[in-house]
């Protein structure tokens, strides 16, 4: 009974688009939006990880100006083909790659985190870690933590609640009204 009451208060997050609000839980949906910002899908690479299979990578089309300015420019990514149910570092990693392109002053403009029910047909075989935010428990898919260098100190905090630290209030609250 505990077992079951726990599983129901887990949620997973998931990247959502701001300017419709929905989240997006795969690359179908993401390349659409990432190729009107500028980006290129690739192909999924494979990874040893038995856990992810892949990973697919998005270009940046006008990344000659950005080669001259950094030895080696980041690229987003997201493991293939669900992008929901992920570390908040591997969001985190992904938000900070796109914003180093578009440099944009917010990017939750765009793109922003939050969690959301895990869903009983896709989630229930998945191997499930925990992160503890407040008054929810969050859990990520092993095999989907992605470390930026801007975030690699944020292992030792996992415990935090990582929606408050991704999503800022006037975004949701301006999207409801």
């Amino acid at each position: 009974m505990e077992v079951e009451c726990m599983r129901a208060c887990m949620r997973k997050l998931a990247i959502w688009y701001t300017p419709n609000f929905k989240p997006i839980t795969n690359h179908d949906e993401l390349d659409r939006i990432m190729s009107t910002l500028g980006f290129l899908s690739l192909p999924p690479i494979s990874t040893t990880t038995a856990s992810t299979s892949a990973w697919k990578e998005y270009s940046f089309s006008a990344a000659g100006i950005f080669l001259s300015k950094s030895p080696s420019p980041p690229r987003p990514r997201l493991p293939y083909p669900r992008i929901d149910g992920l570390h908040v570092n591997t969001y985190h990693a992904f938000l900070d790659s796109v914003n180093f392109y578009l440099r944009m002053h917010n990017i939750s403009d765009i793109f922003h985190i939050r969690g959301m029910p895990l869903h009983h047909v896709h989630d229930r075989n998945q191997k499930w870690s925990r992160m503890v935010g407040d008054d929810l428990v969050y859990v990520y898919r092993e095999g989907t933590m992605e470390l930026s260098p801007t975030n690699k100190n944020a292992v030792q905090n996992k415990d935090q609640n990582p929606v408050l630290c991704v999503v800022p209030w006037t975004n949701i609250n301006d999207k409801m009204l």
